[in-house]
């Protein structure tokens, strides 16, 4: 897990993090996200040792990816920072 703090780390060190940081509770219709994820719950989960493999921290930090498109318009600002920001994780 030290690789997934590190990793998470860098992350930390993104101008476009901000927006990714802690999940607000928000519902607009069909667009509620229904497994909400943020680096805050995945840095919480790292200190507690709670992921038993980095695939799994793969797949949280993928999964706010995931809701990021979900919930945020083509285009948008926020949109273009989970791409921007999927981006930099890419190549980490």
């Amino acid at each position: 897990t030290n690789y997934c703090c590190d990793i998470l780390k860098e992350l930390d060190n993104k101008s476009n993090i901000h927006p990714f940081y802690k999940y607000y509770e928000m519902e607009v219709s069909d667009k509620t996200i229904k497994n909400p994820m943020d680096l805050f719950t995945i840095n919480s989960k790292l200190e507690n040792n709670q992921y038993r493999s980095t695939e799994e921290f793969e797949k949280d930090i993928r999964l706010i990816f995931h809701n990021c498109y979900t919930y945020n318009d083509v285009g948008s600002e926020i949109y273009c920072l989970g791409e921007e920001l999927e981006s930099d994780f890419n190549k980490i």
